[in-house]
C-alpha cells in the first residue's frame, strides 16, 4: 500500500514559522532538488526558511533556483522551531548538520529510502519510491501551493538523477506522471539534460580518466572495482560529488553484476555500491552501517583503502 503524506506531517509543516531544510552530506540531485523545491514552497507560504548542507552543491546543479542559498551547518541562523531532513536515509548522513536538526523543537523527515529508521518526531517515508522529489512534489500540492517552473525545475532534476534519467527499474508510473505534469508547466527538460549530463567540468574528465585506468574486475568478472585516493581528488580538483556516478561505468561492462567505487575521504572510505537486478547491494551497505536502495546504496568504512575494499568484496563474494 502506498504511503501518503499524513495530516500530522502537513499540520506540523503548516505550523512552522522558522524552518531549516537539511540535505544529506555529499549532496546529489535528489536531495538538492527536493530541498530547494520545498524551500520555494514554504517561502510562498510566508515561512522563514534556511537550507543547510554539510557539503557543497555540485557544479552541475548550480543552475537550480536558490542553489546559492545553502548554508553550511556553522552558518545556520537558528534557533529553528522546525527542521526537516530531506532525502536523508540515516541521521549520520546529516553530518555536522545533525546539531541543527537536533536543536529544533520539531524534527521531521521526508525520504524514500526503505532503510530509513524513521528518526524524526514525525516522518513521511515511502521506501523504494523513485525519488524523494516525488514525495516533495506530493507535499507541495497537499499544502495547496501552486506548482511553478522554478519548483518544477528542482523537482525534475531530482527525478532525473535518481531514476537514471528515467531509465532505472525504480522509474514508476507515478514518477513519469509527475514528470509529465512538470513538463506541461514549462519545465525545460532539455536544459536540465544539458546542464546535468552534457556538460563535463575538466576536473571530472581528469578523474574519469583515472577511474578507467584503475578499473578492475574480480570474482570471475562479476564485480567491477574502482579505487580513488585522496591524492586523486587533490590533484584533479574533482569534488566527491562529481565522482560519485563513476561507479556506473564499471557496472555497464558486460557480465558485471555488482560494482563498487571506493573513495578515500577524511571521514573514511566512502563506498558507492551498485548492482544489476536481481542482485542487491543495500543489504551489503547496511552491514557496514550504510543503506540505500536495492541496486544503489552506500556506506562509509573506517579502515585503510585496501582493507575497506577487501571487506566489501568479501561481502559481495558471499552473495554471488
Amino acid at each position: 500500500m502506498m504511503v501518503k503524506v499524513s495530516e500530522d506531517w502537513l499540520c506540523r509543516a503548516r505550523k512552522a514559522k522558522r524552518m531549516a531544510l537539511i540535505a544529506h552530506v555529499s549532496p546529489d540531485g535528489d536531495t538538492v532538488g527536493a530541498t530547494l523545491a520545498l524551500r520555494l514552497a514554504f517561502l510562498s507560504l510566508g515561512k522563514a526558511v534556511d537550507v543547510v548542507c554539510d557539503g557543497d552543491v555540485p557544479r552541475s546543479m548550480q543552475f537550480l533556483p536558490g542553489f546559492d542559498a545553502f548554508l553550511k551547518p556553522d552558518q545556520a541562523q537558528g534557533p529553528y522551531d522546525t527542521a526537516i531532513a530531506v532525502d536523508v536515509s540515516d541521521r549520520s548522513l546529516l553530518g555536522k548538520s545533525e546539531a541543527v536538526f537536533d536543536s529544533a523543537q520539531v524534527r521531521m523527515v521526508i525520504d524514500h529510502h526503505a532503510t530509513n529508521p524513521a528518526y524524526g518526531d514525525v516522518n513521511f517515508i515511502r521506501g523504494g519510491e523513485s525519488a524523494c522529489c516525488l514525495l516533495a512534489y506530493e507535499v507541495i500540492l497537499a499544502l495547496g501551493v501552486p506548482m511553478d517552473v522554478p519548483m518544477g525545475t528542482c523537482l525534475m532534476t531530482g527525478l532525473s538523477t535518481d531514476t537514471g534519467h528515467f531509465q532505472y527499474p525504480c522509474t514508476t508510473e507515478a514518477a513519469l506522471a509527475c514528470a509529465a505534469h512538470l513538463r506541461g508547466l514549462g519545465v525545460d527538460i532539455s536544459y536540465i539534460t544539458r546542464m546535468m549530463y552534457r556538460t563535463q567540468p575538466m576536473e571530472r574528465v581528469k578523474i574519469t580518466r583515472i577511474a578507467y585506468d584503475r578499473m578492475r574486475f574480480v570474482l570471475g568478472g562479476q564485480v567491477g572495482v574502482i579505487e580513488l585516493t585522496r591524492q586523486d581528488f587533490e590533484e584533479t580538483g574533482c569534488t566527491f560529488g562529481q565522482a560519485d556516478g563513476l561507479v556506473n561505468r564499471a557496472l555497464e561492462v558486460e557480465g558485471v553484476r555488482m560494482a563498487v567505487l571506493a573513495s578515500e575521504r577524511d571521514e573514511g572510505i566512502k563506498m558507492s555500491l551498485r548492482a544489476v537486478e536481481p542482485d542487491t547491494v543495500n543489504d551489503i551497505a547496511q552491514r557496514f552501517g550504510g543503506g540505500g536502495h536495492a541496486q544503489a546504496a552506500g556506506c562509509t568504512i573506517h579502515a585503510p583503502l585496501d582493507e575497506a575494499v577487501r571487506m566489501v568484496l568479501a561481502a559481495m563474494e558471499e552473495k554471488l
